[in-house]
């Protein structure tokens, strides 16, 4: 770190020879595809075919393997200890019984599955199959050289999703790296686009009259008459507060932005000092959990939110883990009236809060893969049907199938038997209308009642546009190199600026974070990035 006689965190140190290790394997296993790459061209190229032809007379060197695959998949605490472990389960056993291939499940923690991955590759215990959410992290992965170009495997042995990919050609470009197909993916449902919103007590609203905050200003005097009002309470709190400042404001600092035709890195931008400094105001005002910096299993905010000691939640517009808080808090506090919220303006304007990019999952072959031929086989299972029931469970237990909807049968069952298997369902062809989420939930009351706010909320998640200024980001060696270390140098700095007083505030930070991404290059960086731009923006 650049400030003076600043100690480094056993953190930031931990993230630094982590990095060292996986660049050491990359050296020892890259393929030699070092530097500047145009990801313009979006035809994935044909791969060197020696792995898997060449010396074997053209007879298919994977054919006889064991049909084995190995995937990770995000532990989010999700599985009772009567339903087993991620690794085993019934799920497990029904995947490779319905597949004919022997899958074992690696998984690694949701908050930290980059690093635990990171870990994973570079002591060669990672996964054949590894995914993400996060397309740069598969371009990481890429620069390093730990996992291999897929094209050829998808031409040669997949049937349904090759005929998946010619009929939504507009995923190839989210793809493709360095000219090559690196991953697989499918397209989100709008359930799946929508990602974070905020929640707010109605009841607290109405008791104090005050209308629902539509600035960020008066969301800080609602949350002012709050910690006022209801004594003991902590007026917000959630797992996803970060992100939607910076959404607020525009300003995500993992993300590029076009300003005035520049590309421009997010965490560099005047914008998000503001973040900080918003995030700064409510932590010294104590209307933000003291200790939500270290709160990285969600559990105090899930604690402090269902047990009706907090006025504002900030995380998931709703389904899954939100809907069992959501129930939780209602079965603690029955007449508790939780609502969702608009995302509130900035001075810069209203955005929507975090959107997912149309692509979901993105899947990635391990280079030490043994058989990807088994691989392709169990992707094109999951595409074709097998996603389906690890979605929604087993039909006449768990749902039953009205007007073409799969309807839940019971919440609390299948809560505890199926939600955490739809991790598994890493490929899928789902489509689901806000208005399906009131036929997909069970009949009891409080499911309809969930479903019903549900609905509601999705429309609000979608009704402003998250502030994406190209479809996705670029990859590139250097850029991806700099995160590897900025990431880390950002949180901590953030921190730093929030909690240590008025010698650190959100001016202090952005000064910091744009000398550490100077002397990380980015100046460099940010002229491939611009390259990139020009040549690409014809197409976005």
């Amino acid at each position: 770190m650049q400030k003076k006689k600043r100690k480094v965190s056993k953190g930031y140190l931990l993230m630094t020879v982590l990095t060292l290790l996986v660049m050491l394997v990359s050296a020892c296993s890259g393929d030699g595809t070092k530097g500047p790459a145009n990801e313009g061209n979006t035809s994935p190229k044909p791969q060197n075919s020696e792995n898997t032809d060449a010396g074997n007379e053209g007879k298919d060197p994977y054919e006889g393997l064991p049909k084995k695959v190995s995937i990770s998949m995000f532990d989010r605490g999700q599985v009772s200890s009567d339903e087993g472990t991620y690794e085993d389960n019934r799920w497990v056993k029904w995947i490779r019984e319905q597949s004919g291939i022997d899958v074992s499940i690696v998984p690694v923690p949701r908050n930290q599955s980059q690093d635990s991955l990171n870990v994973l590759f570079a002591s060669h215990q990672a996964p054949d199959l590894v995914w993400e959410f996060d397309r740069s992290y598969i371009g990481k992965l890429v620069s390093q050289g730990v996992i291999q170009p897929i094209g050829d495997y998808i031409e040669k042995y997949s049937t349904s999703y090759k005929k998946y990919l010619q009929e939504n050609p507009d995923l190839l470009p989210h793809l493709t790296f360095n000219g090559e197909m690196y991953a697989v993916t499918a397209k989100r449902p709008s359930t799946a686009i929508a990602n974070h919103g905020i929640w707010i007590r109605q009841d607290w609203l109405d008791e104090l009259k005050l209308q629902q905050p539509q600035t960020v200003e008066e969301l800080i005097e609602v949350a002012k008459a709050f910690k006022e009002h209801f004594k003991g309470s902590t007026p917000i709190v959630g797992h996803t507060t970060n992100d939607i400042y910076s959404a607020m404001y525009g300003a995500m600092n993992f993300m590029w932005y076009v300003e005035d035709g520049k590309m421009t890195y997010g965490a560099t931008l005047d914008r998000f000092a503001d973040v900080i400094g918003l995030e700064k105001q409510l932590y010294e005002l104590g209307l933000v959990d003291r200790e939500y910096l270290t709160d990285k299993d969600n559990q105090r905010a899930k604690q402090l939110w269902t047990t009706g000691k907090a006025g504002i939640y900030m995380g998931q517009w709703g389904a899954g883990n939100n809907d069992i808080m959501i129930q939780d808090l209602l079965t603690n506090i029955p007449e508790a009236q939780p609502v969702p919220l608009e995302m509130v303006a900035s001075p810069y304007g209203k955005f929507g809060a975090y959107q997912e990019a149309a692509p979901n999952i993105f899947v990635t072959f391990n280079k030490e893969m043994k058989n990807p031929k088994a691989a392709v086989e169990y992707l094109d299972w999951l595409i074709d049907g097998g996603w389906f029931t690890l979605a929604y469970g087993e039909e006449g237990v768990h749902h039953e199938i009205k007007n073409g909807v799969p309807k839940k049968m019971n919440m609390d069952k299948f809560n505890k038997e199926v939600l955490y298997a739809g991790e598994y369902a890493v490929l899928r062809q789902q489509v689901i209308n806000p208005e399906d989420l009131i036929a997909l939930a069970a009949d009891d009351e409080l499911s309809q009642k969930i479903a019903h706010l549900n609905v509601e909320s999705i429309k609000l998640a979608l009704k402003n546009e998250f502030r994406r200024d190209i479809p996705f980001q670029p990859s590139f060696d250097e850029i991806n190199e700099i995160r590897s270390t900025l990431d880390t140098f950002i949180k901590e700095t953030r921190a730093t600026a929030v909690t240590q007083g008025e010698k650190y505030d959100g001016q202090w930070a952005i000064a910091e974070i744009r000398k550490e991404w100077e002397r990380l290059g980015g100046k460099k960086a940010e002229e491939i990035a611009q390259q990139w731009y020009e040549d690409n923006k014809s197409s976005f």
